[in-house]
């Protein structure tokens, strides 16, 4: 506990899911924490956990796709709270489309949230960070934690756009730990099979493409976890907060799967 005392944190995507576990844990570790989200009552509904757990908070409505809108966010972030200790890049979107059925409109869809946004939300926060001191000497003066997916190790039928684009995170994620290192660590993790809106989007949608039960392609997933359980949100947050404290200052550049053995390797 209080391992992330003193630390301002920014989650973005935090109003559900992946996002809002990751905020409530370094909450729950001490750090003050900005909910940012595109749906503004989420937002305020997870701030409100925060705040219920001593700490200070934050809710901002944003939409990663726009960058002028995410440099916005991160001048009222060090304008409040002084400075930006961890940025945690989490907001993603999907379409569940064969490759021949994917159109322009689904591509791009996905793109400018999962890549582009997240580039350019990392390009204005890694801009704040480098201009402070660290918390400790010795330590960095920030770190950023890309939210990826083991979709994004290989390709994968039905979600071209999203694997995509989640290849792209991890390599984003190793160009900005080579140019922001020693100042700012840059790391990613690789959820799997997480039971959260995003799959049950996924086994909706794959279900009508190939006119099957619905929750029949969530069976199918999760029958492979070796952990013979699917991934809960609160899985994710052990691997979030070490890389956001200080017992990961020397790893930078790298993507750690959680998926309850899915890949390995």
């Amino acid at each position: 506990m209080n391992r992330l005392n003193g630390c301002i944190a920014l989650v973005t995507g935090a109003g559900r899911g992946i996002g809002a576990a990751i905020a409530l844990s370094y909450a729950q570790e001490g750090a003050a924490v900005v909910v940012a989200d595109l749906d503004e009552a989420n937002a305020n509904a997870v701030a409100d956990r925060v705040r219920a757990l001593g700490v200070r908070a934050d809710a901002v409505t944003v939409d990663v796709r726009e960058p002028a809108q995410t440099a916005a966010m991160f001048h009222r972030v060090v304008e409040r709270f002084g400075r930006l200790d961890l940025l945690v890049n989490n907001a993603g979107v999907i379409r569940v489309r064969s490759l021949l059925d994917t159109t322009p409109e689904d591509w791009d869809f996905v793109q400018s949230v999962n890549a582009r946004g997240l580039f350019f939300t990392l390009q204005a926060g890694a801009r704040h960070m480098l201009k402070q001191s660290p918390l400790a000497q010795g330590r960095p003066c920030g770190k950023i934690i890309n939210i990826a997916s083991i979709a994004g190790r290989s390709g994968r039928a039905m979600l071209g756009a999203y694997s995509a684009s989640k290849a792209t995170a991890i390599n984003i994620t190793q160009t900005a730990a080579l140019e922001l290192a020693p100042k700012l660590t840059v790391n990613s993790i690789c959820p799997g099979a997480v039971d959260t809106d995003m799959w049950k989007q996924i086994d909706r949608e794959w279900s009508e493409h190939e006119r099957r039960p619905a929750g029949s392609v969530w069976e199918d997933r999760i029958r492979g976890i070796p952990m013979k359980r699917p991934e809960a949100p609160q899985d994710l947050t052990g691997m979030a907060v070490f890389l956001a404290s200080a017992d990961s200052d020397y790893i930078t550049g790298q993507s750690y799967n959680v998926d309850g053995g899915l890949v390995m390797g």
